[in-house]
């Protein structure tokens, strides 16, 4: 199964952006949409519709509601005649679009075989939006088909990552684990960063995931059709299959979902519009299919983010019946910070992250592989063997992209991270020839690695979230969790401070080539800095020692970290290590 990708990155005229050579851009138009709020919310539509391969309704508006401040639309079966004018079907559902959303700017398009994505924005907004990115998975016979499978688009609006994928997923009421599969090599298979990091799933602040994925109801179809005249959705939902997988995590288990407080959604009479005093559409006798809400929006967010998805409408829209599917819609506000302006001299900040553990392995060497947006390049761990499923891993340093030297913004952001398990047979042929910086260098040229074990994202304020193992950071930013003799407040507040001071002196010392500092330059800086003076003369004599015991200090660089247990000290420990 191959992925299908296509790349369209706007011209970079944003005041005070940085683009970089992997095309992620830091910064942004920030006056425009933010001005002198350090937030603002926006409203996103998130649509999905079997169009049953007959011609739409020119009148949308029933489902495509105006007012919104974007737009993320998703069909399937969308074939039909178009209109004389217009010389394919796809033009003819763009064109029809365009017409229910005047106004707006199309953001983006794909297409994959009779699906399509779609992405409208308010024009202020569209000016705020870089980074847009689509793909797809062909999931049908033999995997290559694109009757079946996945479209995905991805796009940033200042700090913010916003995916949308939408699906068609395999039919029929006994293929719950061919539904499952063709989720896994969806989510597996669409790369939309050029690391091609995996998962889909655990690299975006917000994932829309809507389409017809064709979980049915598991109930005989009278007891099914009595349950709904009843309007009795919640009996409905206890023998829905998507909420099933959910619950054992063979599907979806990450994402959220409105009240389910409409009518299942197909298989309807196509043409037959709702009785006018029940408002439900009549389901299709002839072939006997059990009623079931095949159409569904589904999202999820990273954990532990400052601004969340706040979920509105969730509805479906039964007048237009075109169809034998009825289109579904949620709404939701989407709070969005102000952009990190970069710093335009050119610092960068170094992330140590220690006491890295795992539980739940299987037997083996395993190494860890991190990556941030805001990283340079992915990171790994040297092997550690798992022993009773347990992992000690070495630290690890990550640098940021010049420019980057907030550590308040910084610890508001987030890694991917991949556990692999490495395949002794091969390790010595390729880990010493190949010393991968990537993660695709991994997962599609080096035969010794398999697909993760697990793989989940943990913000560096320490909460995570994975699957196939659990992940502590109770040493992110070098931060020793333990006891401190005093009060906790007044500890994190001493940390926060020598840190700070550390960091300061550590960019100013790197800002031209942005490498870590060797060990003079940083002591040079220390006695030179004007923060926490109170401790700096301690700080300056332990390093003197130091380096007095080292003789190959000035070809090492100093990675800062900021330890509880020196506090009493107040000296920072720093570690000196290889360039």
């Amino acid at each position: 199964m191959g992925a299908h990708c296509g790349r369209f990155i706007q011209a970079c005229k944003h005041l005070r952006t940085i683009q970089f050579r992997d095309g992620t851009r830091f910064g942004g138009r920030t006056s425009e949409l933010w001005g002198k709020k350090d937030k603002v919310v926006l409203t996103v539509f998130a649509g999905t519709w079997n169009m049953g391969n007959a011609p739409p309704p020119d009148d949308l508006q029933d489902w495509l509601k105006p007012g919104y401040d974007i737009y993320l639309i998703g069909v399937q079966e969308c074939n039909y005649h178009p209109r004389p004018w217009i010389d394919s079907c796809a033009k003819d559902w763009r064109a029809t679009v365009d017409e229910n959303l005047p106004g707006l700017v199309q953001v983006c398009q794909h297409e994959m075989g009779y699906c399509q994505i779609l992405c409208y924005a308010k024009e202020r907004i569209s000016r705020s939006i870089h980074n847009v990115v689509a793909c797809h998975e062909e999931t049908g016979l033999g995997g290559f088909l694109a009757n079946k499978g996945g479209l995905a688009m991805s796009f940033w609006i200042g700090d913010t990552s916003i995916c949308f994928v939408c699906s068609h997923l395999a039919a029929h009421q006994g293929n719950i684990d061919r539904r499952n599969s063709d989720t896994a090599h969806i989510i597996e298979g669409i790369c939309l960063t050029k690391d091609q990091l995996r998962p889909l799933t655990h690299q975006f602040t917000h994932v829309f995931w809507v389409g017809d994925l064709n979980y049915r109801i598991d109930l005989h179809r009278e007891a099914c059709e009595e349950l709904i005249c009843q309007h009795a959705w919640e009996k409905l939902r206890e023998h829905d299959q998507l909420l099933k997988v959910q619950q054992e995590e063979k599907a979806f288990w990450t994402f959220q979902e409105g009240p389910l407080s409409f009518p299942p959604t197909y298989q309807h009479i196509p043409g037959m519009p709702p009785d006018p005093e029940t408002r439900l559409r009549a389901y299709d006798p002839k072939k006997a299919r059990v009623p079931s809400w095949t159409d569904r929006v589904l999202w999820q967010s990273f954990p532990d983010v400052d601004v969340t998805l706040q979920p509105g409408s969730y509805t479906s829209s039964p007048t237009l019946c075109t169809s034998d599917h009825s289109p579904v819609s949620a709404v939701f506000q989407m709070p969005l910070t102000k952009p990190y302006r970069v710093d335009e001299k050119g610092g960068c900040l170094f992330i140590q992250i220690r006491n890295l553990r795992a539980t739940g392995l299987p037997p083996g060497d395993h190494h860890v592989s991190f990556w941030g947006q805001y990283c340079e390049g992915t990171k790994h761990t040297r092997n550690a063997t798992s022993k009773d499923g347990y992992a000690q891993f070495s630290k690890i340093t990550l640098k940021t992209k010049p420019g980057v030297c907030s550590t308040k913004w910084v610890q508001t952001r987030h890694l991917l991270v991949a556990i692999y398990k490495v395949d002794d047979a091969m390790e010595s042929a390729h880990m010493k020839s190949h010393p991968v910086s990537t993660l695709m260098a991994m997962t599609g040229f080096v035969d010794g690695f398999e697909e993760p074990d697990g793989y989940g994202v943990v913000s560096l304020r320490g909460a995570g979230s994975g699957k196939g193992f659990s992940i502590a950071l109770s040493n992110s930013w070098g931060s020793h969790v333990g006891s401190v003799p005093f009060d906790e407040a007044a500890a994190a507040r001493l940390r926060e401070i020598m840190f700070a001071a550390v960091t300061a002196a550590a960019i100013n010392v790197s800002r031209a080539g942005c490498d870590p500092p060797t060990a003079p330059e940083l002591l040079q800086a220390w006695k030179g800095s004007t923060l926490l003076s109170a401790a700096r003369e301690a700080v300056c004599e332990r390093w003197e020692r130091i380096l007095e015991t080292r003789s190959d200090t000035h070809r090492r660089h100093v990675c800062v970290v900021n330890c509880p247990n020196q506090l009493l000290e107040s000296a920072p420990l720093m570690e000196i290590t290889p360039t």
